[in-house]
């Protein structure tokens, strides 16, 4: 099981403070780094300075916690806002990748399809190819075991016949 240690950073004009504390530690240590993606080695190298053991033999985990509440709480918030747009950015996506499929299937050029969805007809185009592509992989995993299994029946026969 991880250890979890955390990372109170703290901005203090071009320097990040660092107060790491956690299992072992009898107090919270300080210490400091230029860049806060800096701060996770500086805690590791400190917490196997403090523990004495080798920094390679260190299975924990670090939390990195902004003491500035009000930016931490803003930083949430826009990446709470990005994992909702990936996701929608996912399933439009998706549903495109279907829709056009659907359309190809129906007898839609690709130009129409491209104007209906308002994306180029290449970008259309790319998308029937992958499905063409994702199809025939699918069929070959399906037709992959049979097609080994008559090899390797030939080669036995090769093998007895001769």
């Amino acid at each position: 099981m991880n250890d979890i240690y955390r990372i109170v950073a703290s901005r203090d004009e071009d320097w990040w403070g660092l107060v790491v504390s956690g299992p072992g530690l009898k107090r919270p240590h300080h210490t400091q780094v230029k860049r806060l993606e800096q701060a996770e080695e500086m805690a590791r190298d400190l917490v196997a300075l403090m523990l004495d053991v080798d920094e390679a033999d260190l299975n924990v985990i670090f939390d990195v916690v902004l003491s500035d509440e009000g930016v931490a709480s803003e930083l949430k918030e826009a990446l709470e806002a990005r994992a909702t747009a990936e996701q929608a950015r996912a399933e439009a996506a998706s549903r495109t990748y279907r829709t056009v499929a659907d359309l190809s299937k129906r007898g839609y050029v690709q130009r129409d399809i491209g104007f209906l969805l308002g994306i180029s007809h290449q970008a259309v185009g790319k998308l029937l190819n992958e499905t063409a592509k994702s199809l025939s992989e699918e069929t070959n995993e399906k037709v992959a075991p049979a097609a080994k299994k008559r090899v390797r029946q030939r080669s036995r026969r090769r093998l007895t016949d001769a």
